[in-house]
């Protein structure tokens, strides 16, 4: 698997022509799980796909899509383990992405933030963030729940309504 966007994007030497792009690839070695995120700058912006390591790099990028004001339209986890070919790889798609969920494991261990990620199985994955000072629930970046628009609100029941016998 590898990666190429404009941050990879290489500076060309003499010997090429200024029209040709070199691209840098990072390949991704570690044979383990994947996630995909797709984000954009608004709802209607186009959207950009990225894919990143399920570890802490996933927690450090989301992290960073949230600070830069991107929204997360669609989410997925590549398990690709290198000891298995494709056909036994496997796509799950994510229900829900909270960031900075806290957890504490006893009294002896400071707060922990994470990532916490819902499958849409309802299979739970966490991903540590760092050292926390409070609890939280977090923030849900993914999915967000969309504005109701003035004609999508609950239909009152009728008060004159006939009732059968």
């Amino acid at each position: 698997m590898f990666l190429t966007s404009d941050q990879n994007r290489l500076p060309t030497g003499q010997a090429f022509h200024p029209s040709v792009a070199m691209w840098a690839v990072a390949e991704m070695w570690g044979g383990g799980d994947v996630l995909i995120l797709q984000f954009a700058a608004t709802r209607r912006g186009l959207a950009r796909v990225a894919m990143v390591e399920f570890s802490s790099a996933a927690a450090a990028t989301l992290m960073q899509l949230e600070s830069d004001g991107q929204i997360v339209r669609g989410a997925a986890v590549l398990s690709a383990r290198s000891q298995k070919n494709s056909a036994q790889w496997k796509l799950e798609p994510l229900r829900e992405i909270h960031l900075g969920a806290t957890e504490a494991f006893d009294d002896q261990h400071p707060l922990v933030s994470f990532v916490r990620f819902t499958t849409a199985a309802g299979k739970q994955l966490s991903l540590p963030m760092g050292v926390a000072d409070k609890h939280s629930r977090g923030r849900r970046i993914y999915p967000t729940n969309p504005a109701r628009s003035p004609g999508t609100g609950r239909r009152k029941p009728a008060t004159g309504a006939a009732t059968t016998t």
